[in-house]
């Protein structure tokens, strides 16, 4: 089995983080998610995603293992997730689905996240969602 894309979006910002994972497993996507939580800090982790959505695919099956505040798109509803799914969009550009993760090399899916946070957004105001993620970090440390 080849490895997966998992894909957070700040609701916020918009911010996008890609990961790497094993396969398409509830462990593979939890283990990630601790190991996040783990460098950022559980604090900085809760500040940062005070709530998970996801679709209901099996792979986010236990997420609430990893977090309490949890909640499900209802099957079918994309629009519940509507950034996320947008941010995918863009992903798919240089990431396409008929290529095998693995082929992708570490660089290279740094710089597609990369260039998603620094494309200016209308709904940001012409920011980027990482001008407005890092402008809300500043702001979150100085108060």
């Amino acid at each position: 089995m080849d490895n997966v894309l998992m894909v957070l979006t700040d609701r916020l910002s918009r911010y996008t983080m890609i990961f790497r994972i094993k396969d398409k497993s509830s462990e593979s996507v939890n283990k990630k998610l601790e190991e996040l939580k783990s460098s950022m800090g559980e604090k900085a982790f809760y500040q940062t995603f005070k709530t998970l959505t996801s679709d209901n695919g099996l792979e986010f099956f236990r997420l609430q293992e990893v977090h309490s505040n949890t909640y499900y798109a209802t099957p079918y509803t994309p629009s519940e997730r509507g950034s996320n799914e947008n941010v995918i969009r863009i992903i798919r550009r240089s990431i396409h689905k008929s290529t095998a993760i693995s082929s992708y090399t570490d660089d290279y899916i740094q710089f597609v996240e990369d260039t998603v946070n620094d494309y200016p957004r209308k709904l940001l105001g012409d920011y980027s969602a990482e001008s407005v993620y890092l402008y809300n970090e500043v702001l979150s440390l100085i108060s």
